[in-house]
C-alpha cells in the first residue's frame, strides 16, 4: 500500500456520502426524545442536542472522520456483525471512524459509535475491537447519555438548585468560591453515575459480544492495554530519533528551569475519586470473573485477519497523523512522524513531511506564533512521556538551533525528501 496520499484521494477519504440523510436523522431522534421529556427541559434539552448535532455536522464537513476504502469499512463489519448477531436494528445507529489519536470509542444519544484511530494501534485482534463495540452500544442501549444530561437540567431547573445559587449570590463575601464549592459538588455528584454507568456497560457489553462469532480469551486484557496508554504512544525516545538521524543534541535544551510555554504540567483532577472511568484492574476482574463462568469460545479475528488488521494499524497510525496536520498541531504532527520513522525507516513520504514540518516550525518561530501550532494545552506528569520531551525541546531551543537541526536533517535524508514546487 502507498502512502504517498494523493490530495483528491485525501478529500474522498474524509467525505462522508450519506450526511444529508444523517443530519435528517439526527433532527429526527432529537424531536422525538424531546417530547418524551417534562415540559420544564424540553427547551434546553432540545437546543443542547441540537449544538451536539451541529457540531458533530461541522465536523463531518471538515475532514474529522475517515471514510477510506481500507479502515472504515473493515471497522463498519465488525460493527455490523454485532449489530446482526443482536438483532438490532441497523437503523437506529451509525458508526463513524475518528481520525484523532486519543486512545478511545465513544458514543452518542442518537446511537452513533464512534472508534478512534488512536485505540485501533493498541488492539490487538477483533475480539477486543467487537468487544469495545459492545461497550458503546451499552452505553447506547441504556440510554446514558440521555439519562445523566436529563438529570442535570432537571437538577439545574429544580428549585432547590435555583434557591441555592440565589442565596449564595446575595451574599457580600465568598460568592466566587461557594458557587466554586456547589459546582465541585454537583461534578462529583455526577462522576458517581459516570463511574456506574461504565460498570452497566460493560455488563450489557458482555452479554452483546456473547451473541457475536468471537471469542473471549483475549478480551480481559483489554485493560491492561488501556493502562498502559495513559501516555502517547512511544516506539522511538526523543533521544534516539537524533542519534539515528547524526543530529547533536545538546542536553542543556532539556533541562531547562524556566516556566515552560509548552507541556507545563497542570493541575491534577481535584480528587483521585472524581475519575469518570472506574479502575481498569477492578473491571478487568469483573470481566474475567463473567467469561469464566460463562465461557465464550470464538474466534479472535472474523471479518479479516491478522495481516488485515496490520493494514488497518498502519492506516490509522499514517492518517492520524495527517489529522494533527489538519489541524495545524504540527508539535504532535512532528511526533508522530518521529515515531512512524522508527517502524519504517526508508519511507520517503514520512522523510518529506518530516522536513517539511520542521521548515514550517521554524517559519512559525520567525513570525512569533510557534505557539499557535504547538499544543499549549498538553499536560503531562509522567517523566518518560516522549512527546512531553519534545514539546519541552520545541520552547527552549533558539531558532538558529531549529534551523541547523532542519538543515542537518535534510543533508542526511536528501535522498529520500521529495521537495514541492507549490
Amino acid at each position: 500500500m502507498s502512502f504517498r496520499l494523493n490530495t483528491s484521494a485525501q478529500n474522498n477519504n474524509y467525505a462522508y456520502k450519506n450526511i444529508d440523510a444523517y443530519t435528517g436523522f439526527l433532527q429526527k431522534t432529537n424531536e422525538e426524545n424531546t417530547a418524551l421529556l417534562n415540559k420544564k427541559i424540553q427547551k434546553p434539552y432540545r437546543e443542547f442536542i441540537n449544538e451536539k448535532n451541529t457540531e458533530l455536522i461541522k465536523r463531518l464537513n471538515e475532514k474529522g472522520f475517515l471514510f477510506d476504502t481500507v479502515a472504515y469499512p473493515y471497522l463498519t463489519s465488525i460493527f455490523n456483525h454485532i449489530l446482526e448477531k443482536n438483532s438490532l436494528d441497523k437503523n437506529r445507529f451509525h458508526f463513524f471512524v475518528d481520525r484523532t489519536s486519543n486512545v478511545n470509542a465513544y458514543s452518542y444519544e442518537d446511537g452513533t459509535v464512534v472508534c478512534n484511530l488512536g485505540l485501533i494501534g493498541l488492539m490487538e485482534n477483533e475480539s477486543q475491537l467487537a468487544m469495545v463495540f459492545c461497550h458503546e452500544l451499552g452505553h447506547v442501549l441504556l440510554k446514558h447519555v440521555n439519562t445523566a444530561l436529563v438529570r442535570q437540567l432537571e437538577k439545574y431547573n429544580s428549585p432547590e438548585f435555583l434557591a441555592q445559587v440565589k442565596h449564595i449570590e446575595k451574599q457580600q463575601y465568598n460568592t466566587k468560591k461557594q458557587l466554586e464549592n456547589l459546582l465541585v459538588s454537583d461534578v462529583f455528584d455526577r462522576r458517581k453515575h459516570g463511574r456506574s454507568q461504565e460498570n452497566a456497560a460493560d455488563s450489557l457489553g458482555m452479554l452483546l459480544f456473547c451473541n457475536t462469532s468471537y471469542g473471549a480469551k483475549t478480551v480481559p486484557g483489554i485493560f491492561n492495554l488501556l493502562d498502559s496508554a495513559e501516555i502517547k504512544a512511544t516506539t522511538c525516545t526523543i533521544h534516539a530519533f537524533f542519534e539515528r538521524e547524526r543530529i547533536g543534541l545538546d542536553e542543556n535544551w532539556l533541562k531547562h528551569e524556566k516556566k515552560m510555554s509548552f507541556g507545563a504540567a497542570g493541575k491534577k483532577e481535584i480528587t483521585d475519586s472524581l475519575k469518570t472511568h472506574p479502575d481498569c484492574a477492578k473491571r478487568k476482574i469483573a470481566m474475567e470473573f463473567f467469561f469464566n463462568h460463562k465461557p465464550k469460545p470464538g474466534n479472535d479475528f472474523w471479518v479479516g485477519n491478522k495481516q488485515k488488521l496490520a493494514q488497518v494499524k498502519k492506516v490509522a497510525l499514517f492518517d492520524e497523523a495527517e489529522c494533527s496536520k489538519d489541524m495545524d498541531n504540527l508539535g504532535l504532527y512532528l511526533y508522530q512522524l518521529i515515531q512512524n520513522n522508527s517502524i519504517f525507516s526508508s519511507n520517503a513520504y514520512i522523510k518529506t513531511a518530516t522536513y517539511s514540518t520542521m521548515l514550517s516550525l521554524g517559519k512559525h518561530y520567525k513570525a512569533h506564533n510557534l505557539h499557535e501550532v504547538v499544543n499549549s494545552q498538553y499536560v503531562s506528569n509522567n517523566d518518560n512521556d516522549e512527546y512531553a520531551v519534545l514539546l519541552k525541546l520545541l520552547d527552549s531551543i533558539s531558532l538558529e538551533n531549529l534551523n541547523d537541526i532542519t538543515n542537518t536533517y535534510y543533508q542526511n535524508n536528501k535522498l529520500l525528501i521529495t521537495i514541492s514546487k507549490n
